[in-house]
């Protein structure tokens, strides 16, 4: 189970993240990721209304990639909190 307001859970997370995505290989795999996922462009497709929900999901988990190793485990517990996650 995912336990976000687990302190301990996040700040393992945390760690785990920084030892996958700070590597060289890593950080081209989160670049993949972020090219793929529309983080550099807009979601929005005019010419089909469901694609923008699809890449908003994407670009979602870019987000919370990025979230995940740039906040500290206190600020993503109480992150959790707010959001009733």
């Amino acid at each position: 189970m995912i336990d976000m307001s687990n302190r301990e859970f996040v700040a393992g997370l945390k760690s785990n993240f920084h030892s996958t995505f700070d590597s060289p290989q890593g950080k081209e795999v989160l670049h993949f990721l972020e090219v793929s996922c529309k983080w550099y462009q807009s979601v929005w497709d005019s010419e089909h209304p469901d694609m923008t929900l699809i890449n908003d999901g994407k670009r979602q988990v870019v987000a919370t990639i990025k979230t995940i190793l740039e906040l500290s485990p206190d600020q993503l517990v109480e992150l959790a909190k707010k959001s009733g996650g």
